[in-house]
């Protein structure tokens, strides 16, 4: 009878455990409660800009601006914009190249004829004056090493071209750092700026401090 007795009372505790909502010790069970939470994911869009303000504001820099005109409407529009900035240049420099030209047949179809073989074989190309004579520019390189061989393609084509050193001035470039931009709005504001300047473009990146 003790057998009886003992399974009745399992069964009694068994039924009271599943009635009162014990929790039971499933392997699922387990695993969801040890699961991470991840706590940025669960925050509205408006906190999470808020934690991204308090972790570090962002900084943007425009440019580069090739004119001094162009320069002064774009730090015009900041303060329009009521937005602090700094602004920077760097000074005009000499860059060496390797221009690869040919030169410039002294009758029209002959010219007609090479610009159709160059446009035939993907080579850009225009033509330059220099010191009363007219020339066909094909390519610019930096290394003079690559030139050489770029002739030497130019050649096996069928078109006979040179190479020579040119100096030439790069700048002054002209730069604005705008110093924590506020919001996400601002920013986006200024992605859309027309800074009437070919090379001028927006870039974030972290401030500091």
């Amino acid at each position: 009878m003790k057998w009886l007795f003992f399974a009745l009372v399992l069964v009694n505790v068994s039924f009271y455990l599943w009635a009162t909502g014990h929790p039971q010790n499933s392997p699922d069970v387990a695993r969801a409660a040890q699961s991470p939470v991840n706590a940025r994911g669960m925050l509205l869009l408006g906190e999470r800009e808020a934690a991204g303000v308090a972790g570090g504001r962002v900084c943007m820099r425009i440019g580069p601006f090739l004119t001094q005109a162009t320069f002064a409407d774009a730090s015009r529009v900041l303060g329009d914009m009521g937005l602090r900035y700094a602004k920077t240049a760097v000074s005009a420099r000499k860059l060496k190249t390797w221009r690869v030209y040919t030169d410039v047949p002294a009758d029209k179809e002959s010219v007609d004829a090479l610009r159709d073989k160059l446009d035939e074989m993907g080579v850009d190309h225009y033509q330059f004056d220099d010191n009363g004579a007219s020339f066909m520019s094909v390519g610019l390189f930096s290394q003079s090493g690559d030139a050489r061989r770029y002739v030497t393609r130019l050649k096996e084509s069928g078109v006979e071209a040179i190479y020579r050193p040119e100096l030439r001035t790069l700048g002054p470039l002209r730069w604005i750092e705008v110093e924590k931009v506020p919001d996400r709005y601002a920013r986006e504001q200024l992605e859309a700026v027309q800074w009437g300047d070919a090379m001028a473009s927006v870039t974030s990146f972290p401030c500091d401090g």
